[in-house]
């Protein structure tokens, strides 16, 4: 990863080219001349090396170009889902009006869990390693903040057959859903990220065995993230993508991509829910 990273930078580029250049050079010198030097080698050596740096980071750009296209219809796919569902239920001149709130949630459940799969398979293409999505949902329990496993894009997890269903929110015991609702000032999305969780001492989590399931993983806040005083009580939930692979998910694109998908589960969420309504003067509140 640090040799692809090195790659990725454009005077690593232009530093190889050039070397590439003079090695090819000094080739056609000494074939010329019929004499050898001592830095012929050196140079062809380290050409040969930083050129094959760029041929595989050439190989990696290519295979994420592809994958990009890949996924742009998988993205149309989820707008579909929500529009369709929405539709479905607000559409006045066709929909029944739905009183029962279970029948309502169970909407809401089935519709998640598509989208959940379609994320599931947007990380699966990026990543070329196999993944699981999950939503879980913030509740308060005898007075305090838990988050409960709503939905998976995998049907009959074995990791809900421990009995581990509830989390504490903000209490230190789940780092992280707090370093996710901490306030950030390095510009980026709400979210805790690690690419390889063997490596992170300061990481805790009520599932003990965690380890089994997942190595890296992005968990980004379900939750109004215009507010600069947001709340718990503004956070609907936690989306995450996790995997066994270590260092293949970034805080990079990645990142970005589930907290889009996060921003379009709170409007969702939000609007069958009742959250949102118009207020007299046109504006929307909750």
């Amino acid at each position: 990863m640090k040799l692809l990273t090195i790659a990725d930078k454009p005077a690593t580029i232009a530093i190889t080219a050039l070397i590439s250049i003079c090695a090819l050079l000094l080739h056609m010198f000494e074939t010329s001349t019929t004499t050898v030097t001592k830095a012929a080698s050196p140079i062809l050596t380290i050409s040969l090396f930083l050129l094959g740096i760029g041929y595989i980071y050439s190989i990696r750009v290519r295979l994420e170009n592809i994958a990009l296209r890949n996924i742009s219809k998988i993205f149309w796919e989820i707008n579909q889902i929500y529009r369709t569902k929405l539709s479905e239920l607000f559409n006045s001149s066709t929909a029944t009006p739905l009183t029962r709130e279970n029948i309502i949630l169970a909407s809401e459940e089935q519709t998640l869990k598509a989208v959940c799969q379609r994320i599931e398979t947007i990380f699966r293409t990026l990543i070329n390693r196999n993944c699981m999505v999950t939503i879980k949902l913030v509740t308060m329990e005898e007075g305090r903040y838990c988050a409960k496993t709503y939905v998976r894009s995998q049907d009959l997890s074995e990791r809900d057959d421990n009995n581990t269903e509830t989390y504490h929110v903000g209490s230190g015991k789940n780092t992280g859903f707090d370093i996710a609702l901490s306030k950030r000032d390095d510009g980026l999305p709400p979210h805790f990220f690690s690419p390889d969780l063997s490596n992170c001492e300061q990481y805790l989590n009520e599932r003990d065995d965690y380890l089994r399931f997942y190595r890296s993983t992005i968990l980004v806040p379900i939750s109004n993230n215009s507010r600069n005083d947001s709340t718990l009580s503004d956070v609907i939930g936690f989306l995450s993508v996790d995997t066994l692979s270590k260092n293949r998910l970034n805080n990079s694109n990645h990142l970005y991509m589930l907290s889009a998908l996060s921003s379009q589960m709170y409007n969702f969420i939000s609007l069958l829910r009742g959250k949102y309504i118009i207020s007299a003067n046109g504006s929307e509140n909750e």
